[in-house]
């Protein structure tokens, strides 16, 4: 028993491993090259464009959930107007080339499965927008949200010293997300190898029960956006709307995810951030699989 939860941990993780080594280059490029001031001359005036720019930002910043909040307190205390940044925080994570990419290997060529990513992606971040452009304040005072900010101006850098400084983020966000990965494997290769076969049927016969189930773990598993989806595949004994509520919410709201936002923003704002999406997530899920868009996808 030992040797197959071994065999299928080991095989997750190296799946998943490259992603997330790409996803750390990336977002320590930004760090280090991207000028926050730039940005804001380059986003739109109206509320639509403010809002698609958003959304369509995360194919052009790669990011995982794990940087993102960072990334958005910086803009929004740079002058970037909320609504776009919570936007492109929500989207950003699930829309980037990189997690696309992954997710459409992961499921072995399921353009469906991807655009349906997508899709439930674009709603979440839509609707949370909107009511954060509601409010007029959405960053918290509390100083202790520093400890997410890096702090660092690499614009005097000289050019020796911002590679350092791109391998040096690369590493220290990959490190910090692998063990999240590293856990997922391990929950996924535990919960393949440890429950009996005929234990999943009351999940694979009821769709809202597997997928409610399924969003629960991703809350709890705390799974990087680049690697959720080699996770989410693994379970495929589930039905895919179930799969698709995994690699949905997780990069949206989950454990880790909440204790950043108790860190940055306020009240009001994370209990929409984190109130808003699980509703949505699981009708949008719900609906996709009773309509069986899903039934193309590998199981």
């Amino acid at each position: 028993m030992f040797g197959t939860f071994a065999s299928i941990a080991t095989a997750i993780f190296i799946e998943a491993m490259p992603f997330l080594v790409i996803a750390s280059l990336f977002s320590a490029l930004i760090e280090v090259f991207v000028s926050t001031e730039r940005l804001l001359r380059w986003l739109p005036k109206s509320v639509p464009g403010g809002l698609i720019a958003g959304i369509l930002g995360g194919f052009l910043i790669p990011t995982c959930e794990c940087g993102v909040v960072p990334i958005v307190r910086r803009l929004i205390l740079k002058g970037v107007p909320p609504f776009i940044a919570v936007a492109f925080m929500l989207a950003a994570p699930i829309v980037n080339p990189i997690v696309l990419v992954s997710t459409y290997i992961a499921f072995r060529g399921s353009a469906t499965m991807v655009v349906a990513r997508i899709g439930v992606a674009a709603v979440v971040a839509l609707a949370v927008a909107l009511y954060v452009r509601r409010l007029a304040e959405v960053v918290a005072d509390d100083p202790a949200t520093a400890r997410y900010d890096h702090g660092h101006d690499h614009a005097s850098q000289t050019v020796y010293e911002k590679v350092r400084a791109v391998f040096s983020h690369a590493a220290a966000e990959f490190m910090y997300m692998g063990r999240f990965l590293v856990i997922g494997c391990l929950a996924a290769a535990a919960f393949k190898t440890l429950l009996p076969e005929d234990g999943m049927s009351i999940f694979t016969d009821n769709a809202a029960l597997s997928i409610a189930g399924m969003m629960l773990l991703a809350i709890l598993l705390c799974v990087c956006s680049e690697a959720d989806a080699f996770i989410a595949a693994s379970f495929q004994t589930v039905t895919a709307g179930a799969r698709l509520a995994f690699i949905t919410l997780g990069p949206v709201v989950d454990l880790k995810l909440i204790g950043m936002f108790l860190a940055t923003f306020r009240k009001r704002v994370v209990l929409a951030l984190v109130l808003i999406p699980i509703p949505l997530v699981f009708v949008l899920s719900w609906l996709l699989e009773y309509s069986g868009w899903l039934s193309g996808v590998m199981r």
